[in-house]
């Protein structure tokens, strides 16, 4: 009889992922343990958090690890000796709001905003994350020496929150954070977390003209995303601000378009670019098989990959994305990467 292997999750061990319907350990999108479902500010037994946490490691063995929905998440590994369940969250995300002042084509969260673009600067509609921080530092569940804060949405423009959550956070010694916003609006907190070299700053351009934002975006506010692009640049660590370029079948799907998005990205000063597809081709863990996307997007890849040799900007490209562009669009053509 083979020995029975075991194995461990460092994103169960460190994450705890608030949405606004579910608080869950992580956000691969591979439906790991949920803790809590529609949390609407009741009181909590923390107790049962650390149960859920300990029956899923419990479960992590080759006889058992098929009961786990997240039994085929790429970030499992074989447990190490030095492997230690943890009562302490290192990583949180925060991201329990859902309206926002933009309407991207592609949003994965059109679904619970149906696709309304909302400007209001007002609370979340499904329950408040301050009280919740509070709460979990008072039960001394985050690692206070080393919590990464990851703030997502909707959009923290119009999430009234958004301040005091992350002074709330600085407050208790955090030093770093993960803040993605459309970047529609300036906020000047984000040009000092960004100075202080405290935070990575993420938006998505997808493209270096106004009349193509407008047909991607809903909005036309490509000249505003611009401009605060421009000042966040020009302070202390720009290295710390990320670009994003999504590309969609039929609208920047180009070597146009690309190219018009690395030059303004030059012009501007910006370090780093991520290339990205549509979310259907990389993380539909609910569908019963994920669509392969066109191939044509490997020219596209290799178009990107080389304007950013050029211009001297490095290239960020998500792990797993990174796989199937090796193992498929790639596959009959390693040599040109």
């Amino acid at each position: 009889m083979s020995e029975n292997k075991y194995y461990f999750c460092d994103e169960l061990n460190n994450v705890l992922t608030c949405f606004h319907n579910k608080i869950m350990s992580c956000c691969s999108g591979q439906d790991g343990p949920i803790y809590m479902r529609n949390y609407k500010g009741q009181k909590i037994d923390w107790n049962y958090f650390w149960t859920i946490k300990e029956n899923a490691f419990r479960l992590m063995t080759d006889e058992n690890i098929h009961q786990l929905p997240c039994k085929d998440c790429f970030f499992l590994r074989e447990k190490k000796l030095s492997d230690v369940i943890s009562p302490k969250y290192k990583v949180l995300h925060i991201s329990n709001w859902t309206h926002c002042n933009c309407g991207c084509i592609y949003c994965a969260r059109m679904k619970d905003s149906k696709g309304k673009i909302d400007t209001r600067v007002r609370r979340s509609d499904y329950y408040d994350m301050l009280p919740f921080l509070k709460q979990l530092y008072k039960q001394e569940l985050l690692d206070r020496e080393n919590l990464y804060v990851n703030i997502q949405g909707g959009d923290i423009s119009v999430l009234k929150e958004f301040e005091p959550i992350v002074k709330e956070c600085l407050k208790q010694g955090v030093r770093d954070f993960f803040i993605l916003s459309n970047n529609i609006k300036y906020q000047p907190l984000i040009k000092t977390l960004i100075s202080m070299d405290m935070a990575t700053f993420v938006t998505s351009l997808d493209c270096g003209t106004r009349d193509l934002y407008y047909k991607l975006k809903r909005v036309d506010k490509f000249n505003d995303s611009v401009a605060n692009l421009r000042k966040y640049a020009s302070g202390e660590h720009p290295e710390r601000i990320t670009v994003k370029y999504i590309v969609i079948e039929h609208f920047n799907d180009n070597f146009e378009t690309i190219t018009n998005f690395i030059n303004l990205m030059s012009d501007i000063g910006i370090k780093n670019v991520e290339f990205m597809i549509d979310n259907k081709y990389v993380n539909q863990t609910d569908l019963p098989e994920t669509p392969k996307p066109p191939l044509h997007y490997k020219d596209l890849y290799l178009h990107f990959k080389n304007l950013c040799n050029q211009k001297n900007i490095n290239l960020i490209v998500w792990s797993k994305l990174q796989n199937l562009i090796d193992t498929y669009l790639l596959k009959d053509n390693l040599s040109d990467t």
